[in-house]
């Protein structure tokens, strides 16, 4: 059971948590407002913060979302972040991503059939998440190769610190997976 209540729209009474959830709802493409935000609630500022840094990191840039969540899926399986996991599968899975790969993704891939241009940018993120200080200039450089810029390549660090922090909260508050 998660430590902090989760409030539901019928719920919310404070005007900033009612206008992310809107935002929210609208933007993150599910029609729902996932657990993890419910549990901000009860803080609307830090709930609107953390979605605004979510929408920026997760939903802009040129790195396509895809990517992203594959990297979320890689950061939460080396945390054993079970909640989110779980929810970067379901948004593949919702985002078109076929059923072989989501499994390939956590079950075996080396041999996911992925491009390998896609695989090095989901490797380097992990990195970024688990071990950076073991990121090098021959990493940075192989990027560079496969034609990221630097803005890209920011954007892949700005994920995995994003999704890190959300793996030890969601894991710190034993967050419940949203019923789909």
């Amino acid at each position: 059971m998660a430590q902090f209540p989760l409030q539901d729209t019928d719920q919310i009474t404070h005007p900033l948590v009612q206008d992310t959830y809107a935002e929210i709802r609208a933007e993150l493409g599910f029609g729902i407002v996932p657990n993890l935000f419910k549990s901000m609630a009860i803080r609307p500022e830090f709930l609107s913060t953390t979605w605004k840094q979510f929408r920026s990191t997760i939903l802009k840039g040129t790195i396509p979302r895809t990517i992203k969540e594959m990297i979320g899926v890689a950061i939460s399986q080396a945390n054993g972040s079970d909640y989110a996991l779980k929810v970067h599968l379901h948004s593949l899975s919702a985002l078109g991503i076929s059923e072989q790969v989501l499994q390939m993704l956590v079950s075996d891939f080396d041999n996911c059939p992925l491009p390998e241009r896609e695989k090095s940018v989901i490797r380097f993120g992990l990195l970024a998440a688990t071990k950076p200080q073991q990121l090098s200039d021959a990493d940075y450089q192989h990027l560079y190769e496969l034609g990221l810029d630097q803005s890209e390549i920011f954007e892949l660090i700005t994920t995995a610190n994003l999704f890190t922090a959300i793996n030890q909260y969601t894991d710190a508050i034993a967050l419940e997976i949203d019923t789909l």
